[in-house]
């Protein structure tokens, strides 16, 4: 179960009201730029953000992080907390992880003037994270019908939608495994969003699908070739089975698809809802610099994901629940890991 504060379940969050219803580079430019950080000096100027670029479009392993937006500045008010232009320069993929953060927030006014078009100057692409919706729910089914016609019709709204916000792509957190009409509708749903985000779009814009389950589930079985990557929410598991559950997927998806995840340490996780992915103080060990030294025997892994990358901070203990500012010193040192 994807982690959070209070409630064991999270769900997406209407994005500021629409979403209820939803290697080529020079080298010497790059060695300039710290794994996680900007040009010495040169912070935000057009030669580091080129350099950036130019990296995020070789081959190379993902940097993937879910970012909380309730502990984003501008909703917490707290500060010691961040703002997304603080992750880590080479960051591939930001997840916009919502909740607690209404739409009235301007929070949400922030991210689409100033976050992403910061983010973008990077390289670094923002998705999307939410779940399908229920075409029981009156905020589905008094504006669409639960039919293929219905289907394309979300599907146009969605990406106009998120075409309007800017996001790169759409993430779509599957921890359950669905079966008869809940397997139906959102395969069709799926289908009807390939013509906007995923590699039969053309357009770029990704469709990713994240879970915790295994490559027997239903809908990935059924929906597998319309998605770019399959985010595995691998949280407290140890690399000595990830072979195993590669395997399951491995039929469908290449290497470079999946892309494996951590968590780090939430405040208030301790004791029912954390993992200890991360030993704190850091020092360079744990379940995620393992993560980050896995690989497929059948070739290179997508790359890393990190959920709650906002704590990615200098803890002082195990199960800190203080608010501390974030350094980013394991995003920074597992992207070294993994792209040396």
């Amino acid at each position: 179960m994807r982690k959070q504060i209070n409630p064991k379940k999270l769900i997406a969050f209407a994005v500021a009201g629409l979403f209820v219803i939803l290697q080529t580079s020079c080298k010497k430019d790059l060695e300039k730029i710290d794994a996680g950080g900007s040009t010495p000096g040169k912070t935000g100027t057009n030669a580091s953000n080129a350099s950036l670029v130019a990296y995020k479009a070789t081959s190379h392993e993902l940097a993937v992080g879910y970012y909380r937006t309730w502990r984003d500045r501008t909703v917490s008010g707290n500060a010691n907390d961040p703002i997304m232009t603080e992750v880590p320069d080479s960051l591939d993929i930001v997840c916009n992880f919502s909740n607690y953060t209404p739409a009235s927030s301007s929070y949400w006014t922030t991210l689409k003037n100033t976050y992403i078009p910061a983010l973008h100057a990077k390289g670094t692409k923002i998705v999307n994270t939410q779940g399908f919706p229920n075409v029981a729910d009156t905020s589905y089914s008094n504006h669409y019908t639960d039919n293929a016609a219905g289907y394309d019709a979300w599907a146009l709204a969605t990406s106009n939608q998120y075409a309007d916000m800017g996001y790169d792509g759409i993430d779509f957190d599957v921890e359950y495994n669905p079966t008869g009409a809940k397997l139906a509708t959102q395969t069709g749903m799926t289908k009807s969003l390939s013509k906007y985000f995923g590699p039969k779009s053309g357009t770029g814009k990704l469709l990713i699908f994240d879970t915790n389950q295994s490559g027997t589930n239903n809908l990935f079985r059924q929906v597998n070739t319309y998605i770019d990557y399959l985010f595995l929410q691998a949280y407290g598991r140890g690399t000595n089975g990830m072979q195993s559950t590669w395997a399951t997927f491995a039929p469908y998806i290449n290497s470079k698809q999946f892309v494996i995840g951590f968590s780090f340490y939430e405040e208030n996780g301790y004791p029912s809802n954390y993992w200890d992915d991360v030993i704190y103080p850091q020092n360079g060990k744990g379940r995620a610099y393992d993560y980050a030294r896995w690989e497929p025997v059948t070739g290179k892994k997508g790359g890393v994901l990190s959920y709650a990358i906002d704590r990615d901070a200098p803890l002082a203990s195990p199960h800190d629940n203080n608010i501390v500012k974030p350094n980013f010193k394991v995003t920074k040192d597992l992207i070294k890991i993994m792209n040396p």
